[in-house]
């Protein structure tokens, strides 16, 4: 009787248990839906919950889970996930030999851009108007980083506007209204603009993305 016992108990499935953690960066309704998506995405997690306006999701796992699988999900689409007696960590950018692999790129040093020729024929391209003294730009680089590396369909052109002295960045002021960093333009697959977010708003960003690939 002992013997079947254990083997039924081996057999059955490990108990759920239900982690809870805070969502780094998140502030809208509409950008709760992506993350719930990925964590749909990871394999054991069931029935995830994200309450946006307390910046915190749930999720069921199986008993001993690892966790850090629910952490690369959340950071692969720019957000950083916080656990109970964690310290929040910025989100770092990625290993040069993983952005190397990346769809990011340089659209110019400095001249004028071309949208015709920046534009990438059938990817969502997000148009990254930064500068080296821009700190905010350097961790939206890092979130578009991870971003890219889990959306084959998402593809980056950086434009560096210097110290504001370069054609890049009297055409930006001029043409797209551009007066403050960070600063962004989304195209969707066909080239057509979809929108502008100024300020890096990662909320905001993902949810002009989400609406280039019809989901808004």
């Amino acid at each position: 009787m002992t013997a079947i016992v254990a083997a039924v108990l081996a057999a059955a499935p490990a108990l759920a248990e239900t982690v809870r953690f805070t969502v780094i960066g998140i502030d809208c309704a509409a950008c709760a839906p992506p993350i719930v998506k990925a964590l749909k995405g990871v394999a054991g997690v069931s029935d995830p919950k994200v309450d946006w306006k307390a910046g915190v999701a749930t999720v069921e796992v199986p008993a001993g889970f690892d966790r850090t699988k629910l952490r690369d999900a959340v950071a692969a689409i720019g957000y950083e996930a916080v656990f109970d007696g964690e310290a929040r960590k910025d989100l770092l950018p990625l290993p040069e030999e993983e952005r190397r692999g990346l769809d990011i790129k340089s659209a110019t040093d400095g001249a004028r851009i071309d949208l015709k020729t920046v534009v990438v024929p059938g990817k969502i391209t997000v148009l990254d108007y930064w500068a080296e003294w821009c700190s905010p730009c350097h961790l939206l680089d890092a979130r578009l980083q991870h971003l890219v590396k889990a959306s084959s369909d998402v593809a980056v052109r950086r434009v560096n506007v210097g110290k504001w002295d370069n054609d890049a960045a009297k055409q930006a002021t001029r043409e797209f209204r551009l007066e403050t960093l960070p600063y962004v333009r989304v195209y969707d697959a066909k080239g057509k603009f979809v929108g502008a977010v100024t300020g890096g708003s990662w909320d905001e960003i993902v949810k002009t993305i989400e609406k280039a690939r019809g989901k808004a």
